[in-house]
């Protein structure tokens, strides 16, 4: 078209309302925020971080008098052992955009301030959809070699025998081996909610409490239920339509939410799920739709044998004292940013926010993993 611009847009300039940018991309994390409220333990140095456990008791009984005692020394104490695990998020800039260009009061937003705003979304992204995958090298056992990755959740909230929710079994844990000498002391047994056919099932209550029970030991129970928006739609629907109206507003994350005993259940976008959050633009697609359940799974699993399991949706609960979200005490590598350098030869400068920070769960039997949920 020439001329190129019209007589009114020649004349009249554009508005732009509201004078902030609106965020249509990121998601939210209750669970993330929970870690950092409830598990934040800074990392001051070493190779790698060295969680005790106890697994096993002394040795005693009963006894006839003047019978000999048991005087055997019995190792009971061993540790979990975890890694430094990095990520970073990378922040590039043109000079020319913002030093000449996006100042001033044409300038309507600061290009610079969204796009830190953007580098600290996407880093805790980062660590959130991780905190939903394991960081081990299951590539020999089916899955991928994630070793550079935070230790999540499913490779945790496992018992050696049945798979988590993605389809892998995690024989070790902490660089602990599971059910040798250590015993189950790091097992938590996944709940199948499905069908004896392999397809999704309805969540049922029985289900629910009877593994809220499971992971609850002494005073311990769990304080958070997290499940993707459809699983919390079914839970609410289904099991406790009559406490729609005891919403209670959860202190830790802001929302309203609604107990089972006393866990408060919460819906969080990036867990995963068949119907929401199966995929993310930035890291991609991390939910197995299905995998072959063992040949011998653990009869409280519920899994049947040898059976194409369909995955559907996700849910968990989660005692979250009995978890370290470890983060370096290094300004630089504690979320920090390294500040800008030039790129290249030209005018480009880019900077990173780079994290040292890992998960260690402490008391795997105090958490509980279902699915196979589908209504």
């Amino acid at each position: 078209m020439d001329p190129a611009v019209a007589e009114l847009n020649s004349v009249t300039k554009f508005e732009i309302y509201p004078r902030t940018i609106e965020d249509n991309f990121f998601l939210a994390t209750p669970l993330l925020a929970y870690w950092r409220d409830h598990c934040l333990v800074p990392f001051t140095g070493g190779t790698y971080m060295q969680s005790p456990i106890r697994y096993a008791s002394m040795f005693g009984g009963f006894y006839a008098p003047g019978s000999s005692f048991n005087i055997a020394k019995r190792q009971t104490i061993t540790a979990l052992q975890f890694d430094t695990r990095y990520c970073y998020t990378s922040i590039p800039e043109y000079k020319e955009e913002i030093q000449v260009e996006n100042k001033g009061e044409n300038a309507v937003a600061s290009l610079l301030d969204a796009d830190m705003q953007n580098g600290v979304d996407t880093i805790n992204v980062i660590v959130a959809i991780a905190s939903n995958q394991h960081g081990q090298d299951m590539s020999g056992s089916g899955g991928t070699d994630r070793s550079l990755a935070i230790n999540g959740w499913p490779e945790a909230i496992n018992n050696g025998v049945d798979p988590s929710y993605d389809g892998l079994i995690y024989t070790t844990y902490g660089q602990q081996t599971r059910n040798g000498a250590i015993g189950s002391a790091l097992n938590s047994t996944p709940q199948w909610c499905g069908t004896p056919a392999g397809a999704t099932g309805v969540i049922s209550y029985s289900l629910l409490e009877e593994g809220y029970q499971d992971a609850s030991i002494g005073k311990k129970e769990p304080n958070l239920g997290v499940g993707n928006k459809a699983v919390t739609a079914y839970i609410k629907e289904k099991l406790v339509v009559q406490q729609r109206f005891q919403q209670e507003r959860d202190p830790v994350w802001g929302v309203m939410g609604f107990r089972l005993n006393n866990a408060m259940i919460l819906k969080d976008d990036y867990f995963p799920s068949l119907r929401y959050g199966a995929t993310d633009p930035i890291l991609g697609s991390w939910l197995t739709s299905t995998f072959t359940s063992p040949a011998a799974p653990t009869a409280n699993s519920g899994l049947p044998v040898s059976t194409v399991c369909t995955v559907g949706e996700v849910f968990c609960f989660f005692n979250t004292f009995d978890w370290l979200f470890r983060v370096t005490d290094n300004e630089e590598f504690g979320f920090g940013f390294s500040g800008f350098v030039p790129a290249q030869d030209n005018t480009k400068v880019v900077g990173q926010i780079k994290a040292m920070v890992n998960e260690q769960c402490i008391s795997p039997r105090t958490q509980k993993q279902f699915y196979g949920i589908g209504g």
